[in-house]
This record gives C-alpha cells, sequence and structure tokens, in this order.
C-alpha cells in the first residue's frame, strides 16, 4: 500500500477522503458505487482519473472532500485507535 506512489486516481485504489481535520476516511474506489457523508453525495466514477489532492465537488453542489493517496503518516490519524490495557 504505501510502497508505490501514483499521481491518479484509479479503480480499485484505496484514498483517504479528507472532509475536516477531524473526518478523515478511508475507502476504496469501485465505479459504481457512491460515497455518502455529511457533505454530500460523490460518485466513486468521477474521482477515477482525477490527480490525488484533487478537491471533488457533492452533487448538490453544497459540500466538498479532498482526495488523498494514503501515507503512513495520513494512515494512523485515520485508521481507529484502540485503548490498550496493560
Amino acid at each position: 500500500m504505501f510502497h508505490e506512489y501514483k499521481n491518479i486516481v484509479e479503480n480499485g485504489d484505496l484514498v483517504v477522503v479528507y472532509s475536516t481535520p477531524e473526518t478523515m476516511t478511508t475507502m476504496t474506489v469501485s465505479e459504481g458505487q457512491i460515497f455518502n457523508n455529511r457533505f454530500g453525495s460523490f460518485r466513486h466514477s468521477d474521482m477515477v482519473g482525477l490527480k490525488y489532492g484533487s478537491k471533488i465537488q457533492s452533487h448538490t453542489g453544497r459540500g466538498f472532500v479532498y482526495l488523498l493517496h494514503p501515507t503512513p503518516a495520513l494512515w494512523t490519524q485515520v485508521v481507529p485507535h484502540r485503548t490498550q490495557i496493560l
């Protein structure tokens, strides 16, 4: 996952969807699917072919998200953390 960096989002890629610093999530881009959050609905087919770091508008035009390439630093922020008891 982190061994290869690409510039363009392709079908089947894992992307980090950045809405706000508190609301980042990961998803696998699959044509025909729709990603929904409080900022709107985003078609996966609209994401294919865009550069990583691109800003994509929702279909209502009210919200947007950024599509980021997964990096180790982003991954640590996106993965849910569990409390460890020693």
